[in-house]
């Protein structure tokens, strides 16, 4: 279809209502099996993100995203770890529920825990609401990521802490340190470029014409698990992790 059609505000409105179409209707439906297989299991939460992974994949396809995954392999089999990732758009974690090949939870401000259904099935897959304001209440939660990850999960994490207007990668928040040097699990860098072409930040209608998207998986790093984190070994962590992302963003834009 020509690009300067795709550009149109017309043809952006008619994709939008398709998009929430396909999005809402793949979700909901994913919903009902979920809560069906998993009525009386103990494993509520693999079966609810099993079926979103599902989900999100065919509304991908659905979505027309063409997506070009690299470093797939750089992520360990059968080990619990801790992606960490730029974030640049709403749709980067429907993007990580695509391409990611394992079971995650991941940590979300607390707002999108508050809507109708949609919040429920977060909670049920045991995803983790992060308040903004609070810093005890935002303690809390980081701690509980950590003990998520010590009873095996693999967690999602965006350090920047919220999307990137411009696409350049912003500071890591200090609280990926604590997660990370007392988790004692390996991190996976990852950097998506390309959503903030589809959804930018600040907008409502998608932009159908930049739906190629690219995703790259670095290698592991490893972090030696401590018990009482110092102020230097947090920051000391901190600019390793956002170095590792950087790179990868870096080396993804060179190559484009």
């Amino acid at each position: 279809m020509c690009v300067s059609i795709q550009r149109s505000k017309p043809f952006r409105l008619i994709y939008l209502v398709y998009a929430w179409t396909i999005v809402a209707g793949i979700w909901l439906i994913g919903y009902f099996f979920a809560a069906l297989t998993s009525a009386g299991s103990k494993r509520k939460e693999y079966i609810y993100n099993t079926f979103c992974r599902l989900g999100a994949r065919l509304a991908a396809k659905g979505l027309g995203i063409h997506a070009v995954v690299e470093g797939i392999e750089n992520i360990p089999k059968g080990e619990p770890v801790i992606f960490i990732s730029n974030h640049q758009s709403f749709f980067d974690i429907y993007t990580a529920f695509c391409f990611i090949p394992q079971n995650f939870c991941f940590v979300s401000k607390d707002t999108v825990f508050n809507v109708p259904v949609m919040g429920r099935y977060m909670r049920t897959a045991e995803h983790i609401p992060l308040p903004r304001e609070e810093d005890r209440k935002s303690y809390t939660t980081l701690t509980k990521a950590v003990k998520k990850a010590r009873e095996g999960k693999s967690l999602l994490i965006f350090p920047e802490g919220t999307r990137s207007l411009d696409g350049r990668l912003g500071p890591f928040k200090r609280g990926i340190s604590l997660i990370v040097l007392k988790a004692g699990r390996r991190v996976v860098p990852m950097c998506i470029i390309g959503s903030r072409g589809f959804l930018p930040k600040g907008e409502w209608l998608p932009h159908p014409a930049n739906r190629d998207i690219r995703i790259r998986f670095g290698k592991p790093l490893e972090f030696t698990r401590v018990a009482k984190m110092t102020k230097e070994e947090s920051v000391e962590s901190v600019d390793r992790l956002r170095q590792a992302v950087a790179h990868l963003m870096e080396d993804m834009e060179g190559n484009q």
